[in-house]
Order: structure tokens, then C-alpha cells, then sequence
């Protein structure tokens, strides 16, 4: 639907009596949402079905390892999830942040295409895929069930955000919704990844790059309590980002303004 609607209106755009005009400007940037929103969808849901496919193979967990070097850090898990529930408003605040994830996702290509950012769209876009690439191939080899579950001390109503999680090693799941996928990586920690990438994305505008940094500032502290991630996690997800970043910077062939911090993208004229 989003793709046949980006096809209309790149050709009404397009028609001779409004190519030049300002509404041939707004029918482009309105057709860059849709074809980039049609991208998005698409490629999530292809995604989505791969990390569940590959959680099927079921080598060897790794919570224990991962436990191990959050001992080493000085974190203690257990600790920081009885502090953070403990405190309902901390809680709620660092719930909020989380969850801010898939809103973002949505809000922040449409922004960014409406104001006719068109280079930190496509910035945007290549970051999101490339990093969900790497994520499932670093993901697929090394497990894990995640904090919740290691640790046994989290409410149902956290175990249950994972439960795919063992139905799909077990093979007692078959058949899933794509309705209704749950996030099953823990290693590296996308939603630290997306954060990134999302303030990244921000770059353009001074407010919104303040912003985004304070709120996914947030989500990065919520991601072991609300996520169910180790601290290893959390570092995994710094250098998921940071790896994704370095790779789009050398297929480039230039420096970029998300690498080097130089002049900004044009925009969509």
C-alpha cells in the first residue's frame, strides 16, 4: 500500500504543470516518506522472520559468559532490577524511554522527509539495515535467553516479553504472527543501537538533536531492567553502532557528516 502510494505520488509530482511548483516539492518529499516507510516495513518484517528462523538453530547459550563479564564489570544485575522496581517513578520514566523505540522508528523518517532531509533519510535508512544485518549475524552464533530469564527474578509479565525465545528452541512454537513478534537478541543490545542511530539521525536540527539525546540517552540507561540486557549488552551495542557507522563511512568513499562531524547533507530542494 505505502509503496502504490509512493508511485502516485512521484508521478503526480513529476506531471509538467507541478514538477516546478510548491506543491511538486511537497508531492517528492511526501512520496520520499511512503517509498522509505514502504522500505521500512518491509524490511523489518523480512528480518523479523530471520531472527526468529535463526533462533531455531540453537547453539550453545551464552548467559553464563555474559553474567561472568558483567561480574567483572562491577555490575550486579540482580541489584540494579530490585533498586529500579523499588522506585516506581524511575521505573516508569525509564519504561517511557524504552518504549520510545518503535515510536521513534516511525516519527523520525517522516520528519525527516517532510522537512526535506532527504541525505540523513537515506543516512537513516542505510544505518537501520546494515546494523540489523550485522546484529543477527553476531546474534545467530552466540545466544542468549537475556537477564529476565538467567537470573529468575524478574515478574511473569517480563519472562513473557521473551517467552518465544525457548518455544522456538525447544520447536514448540511453529507457527508466529508477525503481529505479534518479540525481540529476541540480547547480544548485541539493538535498542542501544538504535539509539544511536537515532540521534544520528537528529543531527540536522538543533532542538531535535538535543532532544534525542536526552531521550535516548534514556533508553540506553533502560535497557538492562527494561530490556532484560546484560551490561555486555549495552557495550555491544555501542560497538554494533560504531562498526555499522565505520562500514557505511568505507563503502562511501568519502568522510561523511555521521563520521566526521563535517557540513550537513543537502537537502531535498
Amino acid at each position: 500500500m505505502l509503496a502504490a502510494i509512493a508511485t502516485a505520488l512521484s508521478l503526480i509530482a513529476s506531471h509538467p504543470r507541478i514538477d516546478a511548483t510548491l506543491r511538486g516539492l511537497h508531492y517528492r518529499r511526501l512520496a520520499l516518506v511512503a517509498h522509505s516507510g514502504a522500505l521500512l516495513v518491509a524490511f523489518t518484517n523480512v528480518m523479523g522472520v530471520m531472527s526468529y528462523l535463526l533462533v531455531t538453530l540453537a547453539p550453545p547459550l551464552v548467559d553464563g559468559r555474559l553474567a561472568a563479564l558483567d561480574q567483572m564489570l562491577g555490575f550486579d544485575w540482580p541489584s540494579v532490577y530490585a533498586w529500579v522496581r523499588a522506585h516506581p517513578g524511575i521505573d516508569f520514566v525509564l519504561k517511557l524511554a524504552y518504549m520510545s523505540g518503535l515510536a521513534q522508528l516511525v516519527l523520525i523518517p517522516i520528519l525527516t522527509g517532510l522537512l526535506g532531509q532527504a541525505a540523513y533519510l537515506r543516512e537513516f535508512l542505510a544505518n537501520l539495515m546494515l546494523s540489523c544485518v550485522l546484529l543477527l549475524l553476531i546474534a545467530a552464533p552466540w545466544p542468549a535467553a537475556g537477564a529476565y530469564v538467567s537470573y529468575g527474578l524478574a515478574s511473569p509479565d517480563d519472562v513473557a516479553t521473551v517467552a518465544h525465545f525457548a518455544q522456538l528452541r525447544d520447536g514448540s512454537l511453529q507457527v508466529f504472527d508477525l503481529g505479534h513478534m518479540q525481540g529476541l537478541v540480547s547480544l548485541p543490545s539493538y535498542h542501544t543501537a538504535l539509539a544511536l542511530i537515532f540521534i544520528q539521525a537528529m543531527r540536522w536540527t538543533k532542538i531535535g538533536f538535543l532532544l534525542a539525546c536526552v531521550l535516548n540517552g534514556l533508553m540506553i540507561l533502560s535497557t538492562p531492567t527494561e530490556g532484560g540486557h546484560y551490561l555486555v549488552d549495552v557495550v555491544a551495542g555501542v560497538g554494533l553502532w560504531a562498526l555499522t557507522a565505520g562500514m557505511l563511512h568505507a563503502f562511501s568513499g568519502r568522510r561523511t557528516p555521521a563520521i566526521a562531524g563535517q557540513a550537513a547533507p543537502a537537502q531535498l530542494a
